[in-house]
């Protein structure tokens, strides 16, 4: 993987993980899955307890902690270490090309498709993507290649035999 694009992944997951640690001190638990995150119970949106605020939108959730702000999904198990070009790209902000020497989104998109063709970061199907070190054995089982693939969670099959998250 581009040395640049590796520091960029690891503080986004480390931010995301105070994220949700910042979630649970509030109250609100970490799912076991973005069927179980959609059906919580909670305010859509609210103060944290250590300061800062959440907003919880579709399988993920923005936060602002006192010193950063991160918006991050769910994975399909409850995972929080996947991430996409836009959500790293916001959370960069300005620092993208000054902290992590990437131009500009053109580049951080091409460095995300070099790492996936080479095998390092592997595709969900859906929206997020994994460093093939984060996943568990077997865990990219459901790779459908490229990103940004129409949604699809279960390559190949018809529409009607996917899950449906309704």
């Amino acid at each position: 993987m581009d040395d640049r694009l590796r520091p960029l992944i690891d503080d986004y997951k480390a931010t995301v993980a105070r994220a949700v640690a910042a979630l649970e001190a509030t109250g609100i638990p970490r799912p076991s899955s973005t069927i179980e995150w959609v059906g919580y119970d909670v305010p859509g949106r609210g103060e944290l307890a250590g300061g800062g605020e959440y907003f919880i939108h579709g399988f993920g959730c923005a936060v602002r902690l006192p010193d950063k702000s991160v918006d991050f999904d769910f994975g399909d198990d409850g995972q929080i270490d996947g991430f996409d070009w836009s959500r790293l790209s916001s959370f960069a902000g300005s620092k993208l090309a000054k902290r992590y020497g990437i131009r500009d989104e053109i580049e951080l998109r091409a460095l995300i498709d070099d790492a996936h063709a080479t095998g390092e970061l592997v595709h969900s199907g859906y929206i997020l993507s994994y460093t093939r070190d984060s996943l568990s054995p077997g865990a990219d089982e459901k790779d459908c290649g490229e990103p940004d693939d129409a949604r699809e969670k279960d390559c190949g099959e018809p529409d009607d035999a996917r899950e449906s998250p309704s």
